[in-house]
């Protein structure tokens, strides 16, 4: 049985932790917060579509 990588699930997962620890921890602007949080739930839902087929 082969495995699949799937590399888009931990990347979007390192992303979303990163913009909830600069969230709390520092003064980084909201636009770029918001961006953090779009890029990693974007990230999770291809990692997880993707894997499905």
């Amino acid at each position: 049985m082969k495995l699949k990588k799937n590399k888009q699930v931990p990347v979007g997962m390192l992303f979303l932790v990163l913009a909830i620890i600069l969230n709390r921890v520092s003064n980084v602007s909201d636009l770029l917060i918001g961006i953090m949080y779009g890029i990693s739930i974007g990230l999770l839902l291809i990692g997880i579509f993707s894997n499905r087929k």
